[in-house]
């Protein structure tokens, strides 16, 4: 027993402490609308930090995310897409599949066509959960030139 009390104590266990949270990103970005026509229907309201893209085809809408090169999320959770604005509000199931991208599809109907026509009329986009800390997009009226690109979702959706 003496010889055990000769024996310097062991270290003390040092446990690193839990990662802290991802910062909150408050900001709320602007973005500027553009349109393509073709075989599919693209409308991309963008910003360097923050750009939603959204293609109508005869059978799917598909919205994608994109984040600057600042902002990270984590690929395969779960990523809301969505849409508040003063004419209405929709969410769409979607996923981060890499770093820097979202996506969400659904199947092309009526109600989607509404969906889209909502988001013309501008509003606040938001991806990701509140928790994610990712900025949101404000999205303008997208006017006149909206309303010609979305006779493009139109026919598509009617032919």
């Amino acid at each position: 027993m003496l010889l055990m009390s000769c024996q310097p104590p062991a270290p003390p266990v040092v446990t690193a402490p839990p990662p802290p949270p991802p910062p909150v990103d408050h900001r709320l970005l602007t973005s500027g609308w553009s349109f393509h026509t073709g075989e599919a229907c693209t409308a991309t309201a963008s910003n360097p930090d923050l750009t939603l893209e959204v293609t109508a085809s005869s059978s799917k809408l598909q919205l994608i995310a994109r984040f600057g090169h600042g902002i990270e999320t984590q690929a395969g959770k779960s990523a809301p897409i969505a849409f508040n604005g003063g004419s209405g509000n929709w969410t769409v199931a979607g996923r981060f599949i890499s770093q820097h991208r979202a996506i969400a599809s659904k199947a092309m109907t009526e109600d989607e066509a509404g969906q889209i026509l909502l988001l013309l009329k501008g509003g606040i986009v938001t991806i990701g959960r509140r928790d994610d800390g990712l900025p949101r997009l404000r999205v303008p009226n997208a006017g006149a030139p909206g309303s010609e690109w979305f006779d493009c979702v139109r026919r598509l959706l009617f032919p």
